[in-house]
């Protein structure tokens, strides 16, 4: 964003993995977001010239899929021909792809075709044609297999948004879901006349695992492996802390700049020269939206991952500071700004283990009458791998109902999480963390129990509008009466009763 310019260096780009290799052809797993041919280096083109070595002249590309799709892309070696790559294989390719929306139960059973021109049409010839088949859902999302033909650019999302099942991460077609932080597509197989003896061949690039875990389903045995962490061992936000970094600052969140942000704003009623604590601070996004929009004395931030903390001190300004340390263990804070007039926790309090510490840390650096400020998501809707989006109609309008299901809400648990999986589009190995699920009454006993008095609750709700049609209003309603994020406000007690 503007005034964040010197934030830590983007990492390479992931090379692209061979499937497979002959004398005459070669067969490679493209990352989502590297373009096949033209467009910003390093392209596909240019990797394969660096895997082949001398035989690199000799190789040409014989299929495009889209630059932010990952998966097979055929490469055939040129020879004394006029024939393209293309009509001297003639490959024909498959999908998956993870789409928002669930389908009823015909689609389920037998598939669907749909057909329907699309930007890259000619015009002549036949009208462009997806056909699909579902293979899992969960979620409130749904794993499609597709083919299309003829296989234009662009035609899979335009027809998967043109019966409004977008697909995940495809925000130029309307999609509000990016689970995986890239456009779910994968080209899973690809069909070619081989050239050495016109033999019919299949090649297998399977779907990265991220496809199925974001269903809430165990991925298949020969899923790719989603990168891991360089340090397996590695726990919190340190190993997904350049992915996070780079998300917030280079792309952000509609949510966050319009909906928490100012919701916390008017919850902690910052004042003039006080001074604040952000728990779990991130690289620094709220502290330095506090001191931006209230003339506050001093913003402390404090986190348990060193690279976090790394990005926030590059924008810090000088009503900031950040300091690494564990928001498990606040109570042992030493800084000489203590004790604070408040206290800010955002999108956090669900990532770590021991919530009572926590509550208890902050009543320690809190001045008698000082505020703690909390943002979750909500506990009631948000529910990870037990609560969906799902459809239905009323019966008494025959009009769509969206609806959000509850599978389990009491019971307390923790569930792994991908962070980036499959964030190959912008260069960041595939990592994971952890969410804790806990009732809204676990946090307000958690901080009763600190010694916090319960003074406010918010529920926000999204302000997205989905685009034009048969469900749009639907959409819109459930998200306006079903809310994305629970904000608690806690006060210390001016003194001990």
């Amino acid at each position: 964003g503007p005034g964040f310019q010197d934030g830590p260096r983007q990492p390479r780009p992931p090379k692209p993995d061979i499937v497979h290799k002959d004398d005459h052809v070669l067969i490679v797993n493209k990352p989502a977001g590297i373009p096949v041919l033209r467009c910003a280096s390093p392209t596909l083109c240019e990797m394969v010239d660096s895997l082949t070595g001398a035989r690199r002249r000799r190789m040409r590309v014989a299929n495009f899929i889209d630059d932010e799709c990952s998966g097979a892309v055929l490469f055939v070696a040129t020879r004394d021909t006029e024939d393209s790559p293309r009509d001297q294989t003639h490959p024909e390719t498959s999908y998956v792809a993870l789409v928002e929306g669930v389908f009823d139960e015909s689609v389920t059973k037998s598939g669907e075709t749909i057909s329907a021109p699309v930007a890259s049409s000619t015009g002549q010839g036949a009208t462009p044609s997806t056909h699909m088949r579902v293979l899992d859902s969960g979620n409130g999302l749904t794993l499609l297999q597709l083919r299309a033909r003829p296989d234009l650019q662009g035609q899979i999302r335009e027809h998967l948004a043109l019966i409004k099942h977008p697909v995940v991460g495809d925000q130029r077609h309307g999609c509000t879901r990016d689970d995986l932080h890239r456009v779910a597509i994968h080209a899973q197989q690809i069909r070619i006349t081989h050239p050495e003896d016109d033999s019919a061949q299949r090649y297998k690039c399977q779907a990265p695992a991220s496809f199925w875990t974001a269903l809430g389903k165990e991925p298949p045995p020969d899923a790719l492996p989603d990168r891991e962490a360089q340090n397996e061992k590695e726990q919190g936000w340190d190993h997904v802390a350049g992915w996070y970094d780079s998300l917030i600052q280079d792309r952000g969140s509609d949510h966050h700049q319009r909906i928490i942000l100012p919701g916390v704003m008017r919850l902690l009623d910052p004042q003039d020269g006080e001074k604040v604590l952000d728990v779990a601070c991130g690289q620094g996004i709220v502290s330095e939206y506090i001191v931006h929009h209230a003339n506050v004395d001093r913003v402390l931030g404090v986190d348990v991952s060193d690279r976090l903390i790394e990005a926030a001190r590059t924008r810090s300004t000088e009503r900031t500071e950040y300091a690494v340390h564990d928001a498990q263990s606040l109570d042992s804070l030493e800084t000489e700004h203590a004790p604070f007039d408040a206290a800010v926790c955002v999108m956090a309090l669900m990532n770590i283990e021991d919530l009572d510490s926590v509550m208890k840390g902050v009543t320690t650096q809190l001045k008698p009458g000082g505020r703690f400020v909390c943002v979750i998501s909500h506990p009631a809707f948000r529910i990870m791998g037990a609560s969906a989006w799902g459809w239905t109609f009323d019966e008494r309008t025959t009009q769509p109902v969206q609806f959000r299901r509850i599978d389990r809400y009491m019971s307390t648990g923790s569930s792994p999480i991908v962070m980036n999986p499959g964030e190959v589009a912008r260069g960041a190995p595939a990592v994971t963390t952890v969410t804790h699920h806990r009732p809204m009454s676990a946090y307000i006993t958690a901080g009763a129990q600190a010694g916090l008095t319960l003074t406010g609750c918010e529920e926000w709700v999204s302000d997205r509008e989905s685009e034009p049609g048969p469900r749009a209003r639907a959409e819109n309603h459930a998200r306006h009466e079903i809310p994305l994020f629970m904000a608690l406000r806690f006060n210390k007690p001016l003194a001990d009763s």
